[in-house]
């Protein structure tokens, strides 16, 4: 999703949120600033508690955190379409069963309009 999306949807305005540094961003950054959970930043969209951080390249305003509960994190999750073809996914899990001996029916919901 763009940025310029992401913070419409969530209703921000990106000279609300905190600047981040110009260098790009660790997993140890992420945990600082999380800190123990549950931590002390608050989800930039609701309040609560964040569970997720990552930096966002605001238009006009620079790097900037992006703080966000679980729930907004997955409200805001991409949800293009899969980089592989259902069918390769599928042969995969069959030949994964197969190879470990397992019995298996694989289940795919038809298309949508089908």
């Amino acid at each position: 999703m763009h940025v310029t999306d992401l913070l419409r949807l969530l209703a921000l305005d990106p000279a609300d949120l905190k600047p981040a540094p110009d260098r790009p961003a660790t997993q140890q950054d992420a945990a600082a600033r999380l800190g123990p959970t549950p931590g002390p930043v608050s989800c930039v969209a609701c309040g609560t508690p964040a569970r997720s951080t990552r930096i966002i390249d605001a238009p006009e305003h620079g790097r900037r955190w992006l703080d966000l509960c679980r729930d907004c994190m997955l409200a805001t999750a991409d949800r293009g379409r899969p980089a592989v073809p259902l069918a390769d996914t599928v042969a995969v899990l069959r030949a994964a069963a197969e190879e470990a001996g397992v019995a298996v029916r694989v289940l795919v919901d038809p298309p949508r309009g089908a």
